[in-house]
């Protein structure tokens, strides 16, 4: 498997001095015409340009016509409110390959959306692909022992925080019981597991990361 790097741009407006579009996105295609290939392309962008929807209920568009849509939005927004200095949109993603093999493909998305408001806000996720059919999959498939999976990165967590054994979440996290984050990818070292800003810790803590190192994963998982 190859892949490239694919680079979208378009700014509407004066960023500078006024509200704006600007989005700056960088991603990887998998190379060839495969249905593997397809599968994966079409995959990673729907991930990304899916969060300029405006509607969750909207169909499946082209980049093309994710990015239309938010340039409507912002016209009209413009016309109705000229005086505003609020009411922009800007993304910007990078996109990074941290493992493949002939078992998984594990690819970091950092990405920061600002659409108004006191701050913009900061994603780090992962997609995790088979590499047979280019189709998203669950991670924990290949946690051989998921009970004590959990426990451990239950105590790495509440090491991380400066919680004792018998400590309470909710007084030191959003959460008043420990639940495993939804953004998992593998990388050289190991598991990386990220709690995004406000899922357990507030803005001003940013994310919280976690490493499973692969002498770790030895005893509850097949990667």
């Amino acid at each position: 498997m190859k892949f490239e790097d694919v680079a979208f741009h378009k700014t509407i407006g004066d960023c500078e001095d006024d509200i704006c579009v600007n989005i700056e996105i960088e991603y990887l295609k998998m190379e060839g015409d495969s249905e593997t290939a397809q599968n994966f392309n079409h995959l990673i962008e729907q991930f990304i340009f899916r969060k300029m929807s405006i509607s969750d209920d909207i169909k499946e568009l082209t980049p093309e016509e994710y990015v239309a849509g938010i340039v409507k939005e912002f016209k009209s927004f413009k016309t109705e409110f000229p005086d505003a200095n609020t009411g922009g949109y800007e993304q910007t993603t990078n996109c990074k390959l941290t493992w493949s093999d002939e078992k998984l493909i594990s690819v970091e998305l950092l990405t920061s959306v600002y659409s108004g408001g006191a701050h913009p806000s900061y994603l780090d996720e992962f997609l995790n692909v088979d590499p047979k059919t280019g189709n998203a999959i669950d991670i924990l498939g290949f946690i051989t022992d998921k009970e004590t999976f959990k426990a451990f990165v239950e105590s790495k967590l509440r090491l991380k925080l400066g919680m004792g054994e018998n400590d309470k979440w909710e007084d030191f996290t959003f959460v008043d019981k420990f639940i495993l984050p939804e953004n998992m990818g593998m990388t050289e070292k190991g598991l990386r597991l990220v709690y995004n800003e406000y899922e357990i810790l507030p803005y001003s803590d940013g994310k919280t990361e976690i490493l499973i190192t692969n002498d770790e994963l030895k005893d509850f998982s097949s990667f």
